[in-house]
């Protein structure tokens, strides 16, 4: 049972956010019912989750690579839930998706979602990125995807420690599950 829902009713400063939240993701649920709480604040995350959904230097497949790896570290069952059916959408292989929700390091193919997994998995688990991953991920993405990415760490953060600290559950269940460390 969630510790807090979105409001029935809305005060006059969060209404304004609550409909622009609704209109872009159809609905007022997930970390947003704790958000709402503050209406700066979750307007702020909302711009900054737009940012990630829109053109930014991270592709789709590699943005959500990084994303299941954070929610995986924190073990928050709602973003799992609702990013795994993107993630599956935007061509992450499977097997990626099903390693990283039991807790195992993915087989890769392909060098940049390699060098995307090493540098969410560091930050997460050594809090900093050894000069070889760095150096790796900098040769192979560049100095701006490298800083947004480290950036969509840090905002997936937040977004997990939010659904786990209000306890927001899921709505069903994932097709990939995630079992928690």
């Amino acid at each position: 049972m969630a510790r807090i829902n979105p409001p029935t009713e809305f005060t006059a400063e969060q209404k304004p956010v609550a409909e622009e939240i609704m209109k872009t993701i159809g609905q007022l649920g997930g970390p947003y019912s704790a958000w709402i709480v503050r209406p700066e604040l979750a307007k702020r995350i909302h711009n900054l989750s737009n940012y990630y959904r829109g053109p930014a230097a991270i592709p789709d497949k590699l943005r959500l690579l990084a994303v299941l790896t954070t929610i995986h570290h924190w073990g928050a069952e709602f973003p799992w839930g609702a990013q795994v059916p993107q993630a599956l959408k935007a061509g992450l292989a499977e097997a990626t998706i099903h390693a990283i929700g039991d807790g195992k390091t993915p087989s890769f193919a392909d060098l940049d979602e390699e060098a995307v997994y090493q540098v969410a998995s560091e930050l997460l688990e050594r809090r900093g990125l050894s000069d070889a991953t760095y150096r790796r991920a900098l040769d192979r993405l560049g100095q701006g995807v490298l800083v947004e990415l480290v950036a969509l760490v840090g905002h997936f953060t937040t977004v997990s420690l939010t659904a786990a600290a209000f306890e927001i559950a899921p709505r069903g269940a994932p097709p990939v599950p995630l079992r928690k460390n």
